[in-house]
Order: C-alpha cells, then sequence, then structure tokens
C-alpha cells in the first residue's frame, strides 16, 4: 500500500549506480530502509542533497509489513534547517548523532513519542546560535527514557556509586569496575537534571565533554546488544580538540 511517510535521515549507503539505500526513522512504521534513486538533476522528484544526516523529510513509498525495501519518490523536506548543513561544528555533531541513532534505533513499529522528541530536539538544535556545543551529550541522556534504560537515580543520597551495568544507584563498590565513583555520580546525576533550555549552565570544557560521551558510549554499550564502535566519534573529538 502507498503511504506518505515522515521520517528522519539516519543513514545511507550506495547500492549501485542508479540507486543508495536510505535508512530512515519514520514516525509511523519506527526504522525502515528504501531505495533512493541517484540523480544530479535538480528537476527530479528525489533529489539526493536532501538526504543528509537528521534532514527530516516527507516522501511517498509502498509499505508491507516483512518487505525490507521499496523505492520513495515525491521527497520534500518535512523541516528545512537553516543551520544545521552549514555550520561545521553543527554538520560534524548530527554526522555523529546519525550513526549513532542507526546504531540503537533497530524496530519496525511506531513510537510517536521518540519520532517528536528527535523532530523537537534537532529543531532545537538547527535554531540555537549558541551554547549548543554540548548538544549531543544531552541529547543522549534524554533518548535513553525512549529506549528503557533511563539511569534509576531516584534513591541518590551523598556518597553513594552508579553501578553503570545496573542502571542504578549502590551504596558499596559493585564487584566489577564498571561505576562512578561517588564525586562522578553526583555530577551525572546533576546533568540528568538538565533540558535543552538549560544547557548554558553546563557549559562542559574539553576534557569534561570528551569524558561524558565516554561514559554514555560505554552505558549504552553496556545496555544495547552489539552497540559497536562509533568512526564519527573520532571526527567530533578532533572537531573539539
Amino acid at each position: 500500500m502507498v503511504e506518505r511517510f515522515n521520517g528522519v535521515v539516519l543513514r545511507t549507503i550506495k547500492y549501485s549506480d542508479t540507486l543508495m539505500i536510505a535508512d530512515m526513522y519514520t514516525q509511523s512504521h519506527g526504522r525502515l530502509s528504501f531505495l533512493v534513486p541517484i540523480s544530479s538533476n535538480r528537476r527530479s522528484r528525489v533529489r539526493n542533497v536532501l538526504f543528509q544526516p537528521l534532514s527530516i523529510l516527507s516522501f511517498t513509498a509502498s509499505y508491507r509489513n516483512g518487505k525490507s525495501m521499496s523505492r520513495l519518490s515525491d521527497v520534500q523536506p518535512a523541516v528545512l534547517y537553516s543551520s544545521i548543513p552549514y555550520d561545521i561544528t553543527k554538520s560534524a555533531i548530527a554526522m555523529y548523532l546519525a550513526e549513532f541513532l542507526s546504531s540503537v534505533l533497530r524496530e519496525e513499529y511506531e513510537n510517536d513519542a521518540l519520532f517528536s522528541f528527535l523532530s523537537a530536539s534537532f529543531d532545537w538544535f538547527d535554531k540555537a546560535d549558541s551554547n549548543y556545543a554540548d548538544f549531543h551529550i544531552l541529547f543522549l541522556v534524554q533518548l535513553t527514557r525512549f529506549l528503557g534504560i533511563y539511569p534509576n537515580v531516584e534513591d541518590f543520597s551523598m556518597g553513594c556509586y552508579f553501578d553503570l551495568v545496573a542502571g542504578c544507584l549502590v551504596q558499596e563498590p559493585p564487584l566489577h569496575s564498571q561505576y562512578l565513583l561517588p564525586d562522578d555520580t553526583r555530577n551525572f546525576i546533576e546533568l540528568l537534571s538538565i533540558d535543552f533550555s538549560s544547557l548554558h549552565s553546563v557549559a562542559l570544557n574539553r576534557k569534561a565533554r570528551g569524558e561524558y560521551l565516554a561514559l554514555l558510549q560505554n552505558y549504552y554499550r553496556l545496555h544495547v546488544p552489539d552497540f559497536p564502535e562509533l568512526k564519527s566519534a573520532e571526527v567530533l573529538r578532533e572537531l573539539f580538540n
């Protein structure tokens, strides 16, 4: 059945000289892959330049449960970004987050709350003219809510530890090495309480930003099966260095 979709671009892969595969996170069916005609013609109904990391597109395609790919057509921007494609820092962050999302968003089912979170977050990021260098850090923290792996920190007390494997606070150091010391636990909990509107209050330095990124990637690796090494993470580190 032919449907109209809204979807976030996660990645594109060349399939042949005339086709590429676009992995999308769609509002109505979760993650799906589509065949995209490769064309440099400006009059083409499918312009490849639209398929940039985290772009939100509206398009037509047929969909059947169990059918892995169909060819899309009539592609239009659902949201027009004004800065992400043109700002080198934002573009690098977008590339990293697109690879990250491609690794963790795997289900083919509707999750309107998650799609709304993605859309609202990227809209904020695009419109922000300052205090956005730590956007990806806070985004990864908030994404855990929609994946069912948000840290359980309700019973915080001074001197407790955060067990990364169990995803909760403990009073004594665990028997394994995957945990945060009390001072780091307190700082981590403060980060959990921040939203995008108060991101300016974080202002992480280069060292702290790198440490939080490594911490969050490790946390996801512990809770998301087959979480890979991200190639774009090194690009991001080099950019902020």
